[in-house]
């Protein structure tokens, strides 16, 4: 048809010219098919086709190959369906059970597996009838083995290998837990549940069979399904029973029921055996009707063995409420389990990590030692042992939010983190942990510590504020070049007066000063490219400077004004007292060497004005040499480490 013979059929005058293409035609806007005109164009005679073949027609023809099973009323044959060429199973009746009670089971229980459709329940092809008037189910058939094998053969071929065993079957258990509950939400009730009943196909395909002691609990299905309540006898096989099975009275069947059995199940995964054992059927009923808490060994997992013992509470209204809670619980006990396995292996790695962090802690530190500047292999183990511990107790606390181990031993290795970093002054990185660790009691002295770190930093921040203290070793030969300058003469002239050699003049002191003054300079001009890198050096250096021609004049003035002999040599010695204690508050605090040392010279001089030059010289030894030691021991760094502290741990 074309779109000119379509619109012939079509009558469009009621549509808006301008509505919209995207929006729905509403009934009294829409296109109106003109009478007597159709999109369907005439029919005409068609084709036909040949006959079917005989096998065509044999749509629901068997042939019977052999028999593959025996059950206790019935049997099951593998037969052909030719007409689709493929296998199916066809359960029947035995000729000893040809009575109509039977006949009407089977043919409820192929109901029931109608009504039940689930990928882990057989699927029902046909229910037909035989030549006896027997009913015949017509089944998927299935090709595998039955679970109950699997379980007590471990090395079953059938198994997968390479895996985890308790896991996997517990993975099959709650694939039949979701059958049970989409049964149940169909009102229909097993009653049968356990191990037997359970096929594993070649590919891993899992079926709940057996569904010939079902019942309903949807009043609907009453006079189409047997009914729970018309129960009148004892269903499903004794050594899995739950309690009701034996003694109606002490409960109506329900889902609770299955659950049980479900909870039979998982005791025959965990223990190897069902949950009633005796030596007769009175034993097993007897058994089941008095049924305790099962009894679980050690070897079992405590979480799934509490999710064993709910599941098989004597009492229905103790159970798992359903058989999907029973799974959710397996889940998450699988869940759990895997965070076990992770928080065990972060737990070897938080001993390596202990250990480690001892084994550093006797190792000789100093505070300009970093990461950052060391790199030696202990602190990259250290540092690798803490990711794996960190990380795995993280990822076992993703998998089990409320595994209180995983918990503290992620605190555990924070806290050894965080003392290992104390250790190598490293505060940042230990604050950054002493956050993640919250409020944990146990990381208060650690805060504590890291709080005095911090102050410490701040406080040598403050005095390094000019920069870094480049250069000090040079500086440091410098200056004690200079105390030796000064000392030695000093001591010479006192020994010469002593001697009568020598007599002191005051402008020796002061052409002195100016000599002294030319060497300080012009040594810090020679070793500029090591001492004056910086601005602190380039401070320091000009501040020792300019203290010394300040000295030059002061001498001056002091001669101006009359003062002479030892009263200018005490002023001129409480002047670089002076001078050095403000270079120790606002420089470098190893300043107070020298200025404890001048200002001692001072108090000498004038209690013992006949020995001045002795004090002078003594004073220039001993302060300045002092300074210059500390500056030298400075620039050495950290101490070498002994060579066994840093081979191989």
């Amino acid at each position: 048809m074309t779109l000119e013979q379509l619109l012939e059929t079509l009558d469009l005058d009621s549509v808006p010219e301008d509505h919209a293409l995207d929006s729905t035609l509403q009934p009294t806007l829409a296109p109106r098919f003109r009478a007597g005109r159709s999109v369907i164009p005439p029919k005409t005679p068609g084709p036909t086709l040949p006959p079917p073949s005989d096998a065509d027609r044999a749509s629901h023809e068997m042939r019977i190959r052999g028999q593959l099973a025996e059950g206790g009323m019935g049997s099951i044959f593998l037969a052909e369906q030719p007409a689709l060429r493929r296998d199916v199973a066809l359960k029947t009746l035995k000729d000893e059970f040809m009575t109509p009670l039977f006949a009407s089971r089977l043919r409820r229980e192929a109901r029931v597996l109608a009504l039940v459709e689930h990928p882990n329940v057989v699927p029902v092809h046909a229910l037909d009838t035989d030549e006896r008037n027997a009913p015949v189910v017509v089944m998927k058939r299935i090709e595998g083995t039955p679970w109950r094998t699997l379980i007590h053969e471990p090395d079953h071929p059938a198994l997968p290998t390479a895996t985890d065993r308790l896991a996997w079957h517990l993975r099959v258990l709650m694939r039949i837990c979701e059958a049970v509950h989409y049964a149940h939400s169909r009102g229909v009730l097993h009653l049968d549940l356990k191990p037997d009943n359970v096929m594993i196909g070649a590919f891993r395909e899992v079926y709940l069979v057996d569904w010939g002691v079902a019942v309903s609990t949807d009043d609907a299905q009453r006079d189409w399904l047997p009914m729970a309540d018309e129960v009148s006898e004892i269903l499903g096989t004794p050594a899995y029973l739950a309690p009701e099975m034996v003694d109606l009275a002490r409960a109506p069947l329900s889902a609770r029921t299955d659950v049980y059995l479900l909870g039979g199940t998982l005791h025959e995964i965990l223990l190897g055996r069902p949950p009633h054992e005796g030596e007769s059927l009175h034993d097993l009923l007897y058994a089941a009707y008095g049924a305790q808490l099962p009894e679980v060994p050690p070897s079992v997992p405590e979480e799934l063995g509490r999710i064993l013992r709910k599941a098989m509470a004597p009492e229905a209204a103790d159970r798992f409420e359903s058989a999907e809670a029973l799974r959710s619980a397996l889940s998450d006990f699988l869940e759990h389990r895997v965070a076990a396995s992770v928080a065990d292996r972060a737990r070897e790695a938080l001993v390596d990590l202990r250990m480690l962090v001892d084994e550093s802690a006797r190792e000789p530190t100093h505070p300009k030692l970093r990461i950052a500047e060391r790199q030696d292999s202990r602190n990259a183990q250290v540092q690798r042992a803490f990711a794996r511990a960190r990380f795995g107790f993280a990822e076992a606390l993703r998998h089990h939010s409320a595994a209180e181990d995983a918990r503290e031993g992620l605190a555990s290795a924070l806290l050894a983190m965080t003392g290992y970093h104390l250790a190598r002054m490293e505060t940042a990185s230990a604050e950054g942990l002493l956050q993640e660790l919250g409020d944990e009691p146990r990381a208060e002295t650690l805060r504590q510590e890291a709080a005095q770190q911090r102050s410490e930093a701040a406080r040598l921040e403050k005095l390094d504020a000019f920069g870094a203290d480049a250069g000090s070793r040079a500086r440091g030969g410098l200056i004690f070049a200079v105390a030796l300058i000064v000392s030695i003469p000093g001591l010479l002239g006192y020994i010469g007066t002593r001697m009568g050699l020598y007599h002191y003049e005051w402008w020796h002191t002061l052409a002195y000063t100016a000599f002294l003054s030319v060497v300080i300079i012009g040594g810090a001009f020679l070793l500029r490219r090591s001492i004056m890198s910086t601005r602190r050096s380039r401070s320091i250096m000009w501040s020792i400077a300019i203290l010394v021609l300040l000295s030059v004049a002061l001498r001056a003035v002091a001669y101006s004004l009359g003062v002479r002999e030892a009263a200018s040599l005490a002023l001129e010695l409480f002047f670089f007292g002076s001078g050095s204690a403000v270079a120790a508050v606002l420089a470098d605090r190893r300043f107070y060497l020298p200025s404890i040392a001048f200002f001692g010279g001072t108090a000498l001089v004038l209690l013992a004005p006949d020995h001045m030059l002795l004090w002078v010289a003594l004073s220039a030894f001993a302060g300045p040499g002092a300074l210059a030691w500390a500056w030298i021991r400075a620039d050495e760094g950290p101490p070498p480490e002994d060579e066994s502290a840093t081979g191989p741990p």
